[in-house]
């Protein structure tokens, strides 16, 4: 996503291929496949038996690519496609007019999907995963495929439908049935932006479902995920922009239900305080399932979205006012455009940020977790180029997570953690590989 929307709309380019430009580099749909593209599958079944539909009630959808070689049949990828959220009501039915909001855009067996990075299906780029089952499912629920409302929300004439929690099931039944996953070996859980954020809320979900599934062959099950972790952090005002965007929509979706996000999380908190489990933070103290989350501290949707954002007023289409806190719009986009004090304000998100994710101690640092956390100001870049290029003290985001994923589960934490911006200095950037 980028630093000024939160709106994950897809722009048709001028080759004919859509790009999806706030969900994150190099995720890409449209007609120019690839060899391995993914190819989309709607739940028109599914949808109609159990509810699972995006917010304008069109099926829900996954993208998938089957394994290259005989080797990896039994070798899984399992994708959460990010995308924002929508906030309220009117957000939320100004979402569902397109494709994060729909699957009607897509042509089941027909529309592509290809992503870089983690996800890619190059060996030169993606040794360990290259080859296996892809799954991308798409992202249109509006709250990180945690909401499970029965009863539409009808706004403006139209029935809003809140389901993402059902997709999810409807997904794994599917590849159950149809593609092989009841005899899965190895999966990795990912995701990108909010799909990162899906991939902490619904890792130990999943990781029931894929046991459950596939009893007698599961030997790994991880879960990696990318620019996922959002910081519960006022402005640098002080105020709650994006604790309330994302409490509202917690309700609205009725995301507390069993299975909804980390039962858990839900279960440590009172029923006021429940949607802060709609936070990475919060869930990520919780997660049973072996996980290594891929993160900016100075993520740039963050820096915008979070630390120098206004709230929208209510009752309103806008998806968010990102860098609008007075005289910060250039800093928040570019920290080399910060001047010291507002550079020492940055820097104190990275602490803050380090901060929170230590806190969840038995997870950072349990065996067989890990993370890799830069300072380079970029979001999913794990599902870019900067996948093999971005280096922690001379280790790169593939190598970090090759060694991770090859471990047994009694290794200790492998944990990689970012510098400090420069502040009286230019370049302030610390990392000389961003």
């Amino acid at each position: 996503m980028l630093a000024t929307s939160v709106l994950g709309a897809l722009a048709l380019s001028s080759s004919g291929v859509q790009t999806a430009t706030d969900l994150g580099p190099e995720l890409i749909f449209g007609a120019a496949a690839g060899p391995r593209s993914m190819v989309a599958h709607k739940m028109a079944d599914f949808a109609a038996s159990d509810g699972a539909v995006c917010l304008d009630g069109t099926p829900g959808m996954f993208f998938f690519a089957p394994a290259a070689n005989d080797a990896d049949t039994a070798n899984w990828e399992i994708y959460f496609q990010g995308g924002g959220w929508c906030y309220e009501e009117q957000d939320c039915w100004n979402r569902a007019k397109g494709n994060i909001g729909s699957s009607k855009g897509y042509q089941d067996g027909k529309s592509t999907s290809d992503i870089g990075g983690l996800m890619s299906s190059d060996c030169t780029v993606n040794p360990d995963f290259c080859n296996v089952n892809r799954v991308h499912i798409l992202y249109c629920d509006g709250n990180s495929f945690s909401g499970n409302r029965d009863a539409p929300v009808v706004v403006n004439g139209q029935p809003i439908y809140f389901r993402g929690k059902r997709i999810i099931d409807a997904v794994v039944k599917t590849l159950v049935r149809d593609h092989g996953l009841g005899k899965a070996e190895n999966v990795l859980l990912t995701g990108c932006s909010a799909g990162g954020l899906s991939t902490f809320l619904h890792a130990d979900y999943v990781g029931e479902l894929v046991k459950a599934a596939a009893p007698n062959t599961l030997k790994k099950y991880k879960a990696a995920p990318i620019s996922g972790f959002f910081l519960l952090h006022d402005t640098v005002e002080g105020k709650p922009v994006y604790a309330d965007e994302m409490k509202y929509i917690f309700n609205l979706a009725n995301s507390s239900g069993p299975g909804s996000m980390n039962d858990a999380c839900l279960a440590s908190k009172s029923d006021d305080d429940k949607w802060r489990c709609n936070f990475a933070e919060e869930s990520y103290a919780h997660i049973t399932s072996p996980i290594f989350p891929l993160n900016s501290a100075l993520d740039s949707w963050q820096t915008g979205c979070i630390y120098t954002a206004e709230p929208v007023p209510h009752n309103s289409t806008a998806n968010g006012q990102c860098s609008s806190a007075p005289g910060w719009h250039d800093c928040a986009g570019d920290p080399e455009k910060c001047n010291s004090a507002q550079m020492a304000t940055m820097n104190q998100y990275e602490v803050d940020f380090m901060s929170k994710m230590k806190a969840a101690g038995p997870t950072y640092a349990a065996k067989g977790n890990g993370a890799f956390i830069h300072s380079c100001h970029t979001h999913c870049e794990a599902q870019s180029g900067a996948f093999n290029t971005f280096k922690v003290n001379g280790v790169s985001i593939q190598q970090a997570v090759s060694k991770w994923w090859a471990g047994d589960g009694d290794d200790a934490a492998q944990n990689y953690e970012p510098c400090q911006y420069h502040t009286d200095s230019t370049p302030h950037k610390c990392n000389p590989t961003c």
